[in-house]
């Protein structure tokens, strides 16, 4: 999406256990640590909002390539 010039929204959270357990078998629901998922959602909610409030939307950037035609 952001080759077409979408804007984009990300968090830079602690990735420091990021890598224990991403892409291996123990990945699963339960390492979710439920106050670093609260933490991280507040973050990307607040962003939204002030994104929505915005008295206008943020700059597009061209697109880094052409898009198909439908």
């Amino acid at each position: 999406m952001e080759s077409l010039g979408v804007p984009m929204l990300g968090v830079r959270q602690d990735t420091t256990y990021y890598f224990d357990y991403h892409h291996t078998a123990a990945d699963t629901l339960d390492k979710v640590v439920p106050s670093d998922l609260s933490l991280n959602v507040a973050a990307l909610a607040v962003m939204a909002d002030g994104l929505a409030d915005l008295a206008e939307p943020l700059p597009r950037p061209e697109p880094k390539h052409a898009t198909p035609a439908r």
